[in-house]
């Protein structure tokens, strides 16, 4: 089979199903809030020379259920690391808050819950050192998937195990700089 035809015959499969489980079997009947927590490893080799690589971000995330299993989300997070300049070896502070929104299908099998998403994402950073302070923001987008874990239909709370990959680039005095990259976590949700 062909990849054409893999990628056909897999979207006609989830669109099909999106109207095939009542709203009892879905996995998020109307929304959610979920607190996240998740390692960052930045897509900049430039970054790791300055900043120790990874880094914990933390976040909230809210999504509304639009029909049968496909949702809007929106996650807010924030991420923050100190370093060390190459040269002068000075304290350096990074700060970033993604915005991230995004659709996901969530396919809802029981106790495993995969999805598969996608979105646009508006990156604030700032960097503060001896040498100045740069405040500024840049879009991207971002391909996400998972899985939620129903512990019991009768209670309200999932966990979500995710990955998430971000391409960002900012430009500061003719420099591109990617700031996006792949981010791996978990969350509590709090279903509705």
């Amino acid at each position: 089979m062909s990849t054409k035809k893999a990628a056909l015959f897999l979207t006609v499969s989830l669109a099909l199903n999106i109207f095939a489980f009542s709203s009892s079997e879905r996995t998020i009947r109307q929304g959610s809030v979920e607190f996240t927590l998740s390692g960052y490893a930045m897509n900049e080799p430039r970054f790791d020379a300055v900043y120790n690589s990874g880094g914990l971000m933390s976040g909230l995330s809210l999504s509304s259920a639009i029909v049968s299993n496909v949702n809007f989300y929106l996650d807010i997070k924030y991420y923050s690391r100190e370093g060390e300049l190459t040269f002068s070896k000075e304290k350096t502070t990074l700060y970033i808050v993604p915005v991230s929104l995004g659709f996901r299908y969530i396919y809802p099998f029981g106790l495993f819950n995969p999805y598969l998403g996608a979105g646009l994402d508006f990156y604030f950073y700032s960097e503060d050192n001896p040498i100045g302070t740069v405040v500024n923001y840049t879009n991207g987008y971002h391909i996400t998937g998972g899985t939620y874990i129903r512990v019991s239909r009768s209670v309200p709370v999932l966990i979500n195990l995710r990955l998430k990959y971000t391409w960002a680039n900012a430009e500061e005095n003719n420099v591109s700089i990617q700031i996006g990259g792949f981010e791996y976590g978990a969350g509590l949700a709090f279903a509705f």
